[in-house]
């Protein structure tokens, strides 16, 4: 099955250049392109776009070719992860994220948007439904964290590892961990270079930045996925769960659950087969087109 060749990227990784935007909460890098590289074009719906750890925007950059066609896609690096810079009482948490993203969406003058919420950032997204739905008009959750399933134990480790990363960093031992951990995220194809130089960004870069990474990491709890799950159980606005079936830390049954729990949604997830956790670099053009038929509908 290993032999089912990767899908080239709609858009190759690296292709766009970051824009910053300073907020209350800290200096936000993000990614945004839409229909003829007019971001601004008042036929796009805005699309938000949100990664998880140790991930950044660059995560779905592969899909932005063909999405980019009908949506102002906006996709930010979370506080902490990427590029983006938090300030230092910034909160890093899930309701701290949904507020920045808020915070995003108002700067760029968005009321309300479409959004597509994977791994760790599902858990900011089930935040923003909480803390900010009036915003969401139609949303997609994507092998992402919800109720008590996480952390998984690579994320566990780094959890607890905290600080002590810091000097396994500089001799390059905590980016070895990483490069031998990727190959089980993905089902066919190797990840793209411009993606993992930005997962090891702060690994590389050490100072604050390091400091950044490492308090976003700590800050995470499932104390807020399974705060927001009433909300997802009362969300009657449209909904999709689209899971990769090969993913080998979050199983599809959690993708099961959460669709059966979300009134909006189909009661079963939209599979990606043969695919792993990081879809986004394996399929890119199936799923971009699961989630524009998905938000084409709801137009």
């Amino acid at each position: 099955m290993r032999r089912f060749p990767a899908e080239p990227a709609t858009m190759a990784p690296g292709t766009l250049e970051r824009q910053y935007v300073d907020l209350e909460c800290g200096r936000v890098a993000y990614l945004r392109y839409g229909p003829k590289g007019k971001p601004k074009d008042k036929n796009a719906p805005p699309l938000l776009l949100v990664h998880g750890i140790p991930t950044s925007s660059r995560l779905w950059e592969p899909l932005l070719g063909l999405l980019g066609e009908h949506y102002d896609c906006i996709v930010p690096d979370l506080l902490g992860l990427g590029r983006s810079q938090p300030k230092a009482e910034a909160d890093l948490s899930g309701p701290g994220q949904a507020n920045m993203l808020a915070q995003l969406l108002d700067e760029l003058e968005i009321k309300e948007c479409f959004a597509a919420f994977h791994d760790q950032g599902g858990m900011h997204g089930q935040q923003m439904l909480k803390n900010h739905g009036e915003r969401i008009k139609a949303v997609v959750f994507t092998n992402c964290i919800c109720y008590d399933n996480w952390p998984v134990p690579v994320i566990d480790l780094i959890m607890y590892l905290g600080r002590g990363i810091k000097p396994l960093a500089k001799i390059q031992l905590a980016q070895l961990a990483f490069r031998l951990l990727w190959p089980l995220t993905v089902f066919r194809r190797n990840i793209p270079r411009p993606i993992v130089e930005d997962w090891e960004y702060a690994l590389n870069t050490g100072g604050q930045v390091l400091d950044d990474w490492i308090r976003y990491s700590q800050s995470q709890t499932p104390h807020w996925t399974l705060d927001a799950v009433p909300t997802l159980q009362a969300w009657e606005k449209p909904a999709m769960v689209l899971w990769a079936a090969q993913d080998r830390f979050l199983p599809i049954s959690w993708g099961a659950k959460l669709a059966a729990d979300i009134p909006g949604a189909d009661n079963n997830p939209t599979l990606i087969p043969f695919a792993g956790h990081f879809w986004q670099t394996e399929v890119p053009e199936s799923g971009a087109k699961a989630i524009h038929e998905f938000f084409s509908k709801q137009k």
